[in-house]
């Protein structure tokens, strides 16, 4: 469809979304028309692509079309938008306000730090987050019932993750609350519309049917898949980087070039790190620059300042963590810097599509600490560039999915909270779990939360809320599947009450904190709060630690980083020294650990008694040479993993409820995760090969 005929058929939404624009972007050419016509949609394009305009305008204008009739004038939620975090929520909110105000659209957003939703007088259309979806769905479950389409943004960071599952399970219960409301009022209504919008995806199909298929409509709308080719050109510089000094001078350097940067974001892996490279910059930035700090942590008030703030600056370093990955309006970026790389492709993605979004080269600085680093940032730069062997390298090692048992514990007691009998039955769990669960697995669960006394069984077939269940419920925790265990310590400004940040710890009074780059010292505290006044500038106690789950390097980034090195598909590497050696696989942590274990088996059968160490995610110490792997043996790798179960956990992202399963099922979780199958056929087609002198150099330069 050509421009000008898309743009006919957007006689309401045209002059508010893309008239000052003059044009369509390409993404919003491909996208608008399926959409307009009703379909579902997968989106899949490139940062500032235009992707939210795109699947907003086109719902709009379908909903413009039928507010004539009598139906569609009363005030109804029509359209519900699922962003993946808070500050996303609020960005778009604000920047959507104001079109939807000239349509005369009423525009709400609801999430942990908003007010309620008006059940009696709801707006047309709903920005939240997957939490406050369930949120809703529990106590006012009619106000789903006119939603005619659903947006979830940026579903590559869902797929394949706890919450992801959740948001599969919220869009099963919508369905059911609009089929049973058919039912009782004797209208037929068609599925509502479904669009997700995403950064390329590895596996677009099944995403597809995963998100935007429904369950229990007897109809269905065809399905389009729309993916867009960045445009952009990718100017990656990566600079060794072995003290805080060389990141300042890298800085300085960017401020004075033929095209001068004036706004950074300087992205680090942890919140501690941000403090440090913070802290550092403070006392360090040669030229005059605004300096900010932004985590999740910090207080929700304290983070929209920080973004404000460096928004309005005419000249400013923002560092941070993840929280800055997601399109959140901060205003124009000219740089991005990375210290350290990110583990996988889709954080490097988000984090280097924040800048130079009006340019048709995104320019990146990445600073490397290490030879290993180094290695890791040119496997992310190729896979970046999202050429045909790209995409071929990220097919051969996508993971499989797996549904996480555990969200249906999470599930249960929403739907519990829901039920306006106060019970739950089989049937209410088998709606929301997927169709291959099978039914015993649901009874063993039931059975397990009974066990636990978080229910009780009721009357034959029903169960209800047990004793155990009362404190969840207080604490409102059973609307999410993010984290472990709150965070309960809340750091205040010792004078003000003002909130600054969430901590796990406890801090004793004359304490000195670094937090934000400057020190804190601890006045008071009381059973739930820390009271702070900054202190004068110099070394403190400690950096103030946040709880943190660690990263994980996947399996197709460290293959890439194998292929760098001139190793080709399946090829181990062993270097031999006096004490054993080191094999180098390249198969991530995961599968790391899962070779390890293997290996300590067979050196254990053959007398060595000295243990196999994972040295990093791409490397393994050995005490002894190794000429060939061992034979795959099925029953033996079983046992290790096993063995390995409790470590595995904590590392596979298997949802804050999976202790609450029944262990047979907990266990048959985590296999799931493990992926055994695809490990099987790497272990299997792999070969061990001697280096050169040349490599085995650069080989030892990785640890």
């Amino acid at each position: 469809m050509s421009p000008t005929a898309l743009k006919d058929r957007l006689p309401h939404t045209w002059p508010v979304f893309f008239a000052r624009h003059g044009s369509f972007t390409p993404a919003q050419v491909a996208a608008i028309p399926p959409i307009l016509d009703g379909r579902h949609a997968l989106v899949m394009a490139a940062t500032a692509a235009g992707k939210t305009e795109a699947a907003v305008a086109p719902l709009l204008e379908r909903y413009l079309q039928t507010i004539g009739t009598t139906s569609a004038s009363q005030p109804a939620l029509r359209l519900l938008y699922i962003a993946p975090t808070r500050a996303l929520v609020r960005d778009l909110y604000e920047r959507l306000a104001r079109p939807f105000e000239a349509l005369g659209v009423t525009l709400a957003m609801k999430s942990g730090d908003t007010g309620p939703v008006s059940a009696a007088n709801p707006p047309t259309v709903l920005i939240t987050t997957p939490e406050s979806t369930d949120s809703l769905l529990t106590r006012t479950p009619r106000l789903f019932v006119p939603v005619r389409a659903v947006v979830v943004d940026e579903v590559h960071l869902f797929d394949n993750t706890p919450r992801g599952d959740h948001l599969c399970c919220l869009l099963r219960r919508i369905e059911t609350i609009q089929h049973y409301h058919s039912q009782q009022s004797g209208q037929a209504v068609a599925p509502f519309q479904r669009v997700a919008l995403s950064a390329t995806l590895v596996d677009p199909d099944g995403v597809a049917v995963r998100y935007l298929v429904p369950t229990v409509a007897e109809t269905d709308l065809p399905l389009a898949v729309v993916e867009v080719a960045g445009s952009r050109q990718l100017a990656a510089v990566i600079r060794p980087m072995h003290g805080l000094d060389d990141l300042v001078a890298a800085l300085a350097e960017r401020t004075a070039g033929e095209s001068p940067v004036r706004k950074s974001l300087v992205f680090c892996n942890t919140r501690n790190e941000v403090e440090q490279v913070a802290a550092f910059l403070r006392q360090h930035l040669p030229f005059d620059a605004a300096l900010f700090v932004h985590y999740s942590n910090l207080d929700p008030a304290l983070r929209r300042e920080v973004e404000d703030g460096f928004a309005a600056a005419s000249v400013a370093l923002c560092v941070c963590t993840s929280t800055l990955e997601l399109g959140i309006d901060i205003g124009s970026i000219d740089d991005v810097a990375l210290v350290g790389p990110p583990p996988t492709l889709s954080a490097f993605l988000q984090r280097i599509g924040r800048g130079s979004r009006r340019r048709p080269v995104t320019r990146v600085l990445c600073l490397a600490r290490s030879s290993l680093e180094w290695l890791h940032f040119q496997a992310l730069v190729d896979l970046a560039r999202q050429d045909a062997g790209a995409a071929r390298h990220l097919r051969a090692f996508a993971p499989a999915y797996h549904f996480r048992s555990s969200v249906l514990v999470q599930q249960t007691f929403s739907i519990l909270k829901q039920s306006p009998t106060g019970a739950i039955r089989l049937a209410d769990l088998q709606r929301v779990a997927p169709e291959a669960l099978p039914s015993e697995d649901l009874r063993l669960l039931l059975g397990n939360l009974v066990a636990g006394r978080y229910l009780q069984l009721g009357r034959p077939g029903e169960w209800r809320p047990g004793p155990a269940l009362d404190d969840l419920l207080d604490a409102h925790e059973i609307y999410s599947n993010i984290g472990s265990d709150p965070l309960k310590t809340v750091l205040v400004d010792a004078f003000t009450g003002r909130t600054i940040a969430q901590t796990g710890r406890i801090y004793l009074e004359g304490k000195t904190l670094l937090m934000g780059g400057r020190v804190l010292k601890v006045v008071w505290r009381d059973r739930y709060r820390i009271g702070v006044q900054p202190d004068r500038p110099g070394l403190a106690d400690e950096e103030l630690r946040f709880q943190a789950a660690p990263f994980a390097v996947p399996l197709e980034v460290g293959q890439m980083m194998a292929a760098h090195l001139q190793l080709a598909p399946g090829q181990l590497v062993f270097v031999h020294d006096a004490d054993g050696g080191w094999l180098f696989h390249f198969w991530g942590e995961l599968y790391g650990e899962l070779l390890a274990a293997l290996l300590q088996a067979y050196f254990e059968e053959r007398g060595k008694e000295a243990l196999v160490q994972q040295y990093n995610a791409h490397c393994l110490r050995l005490p002894d040479a190794l000429i060939k792997l061992p034979s795959w043996h099925a029953a033996l790798v079983q046992r290790q993993v096993r063995i390995l179960l409790p470590r595995l956990t904590a590392g596979l992202e298997p949802g804050r409820f999976h202790s609450f399963l029944p262990q047979a099922l907990a266990d048959r979780t985590i296999l799931a995760l493990c992926d055994l199958p695809r490990f099987e056929r790497l272990y299997r087609t792999a070969t061990l090969v001697t280096p050169p002198a040349g490599l085995r150099t650069r080989l030892l330069e990785l640890v």
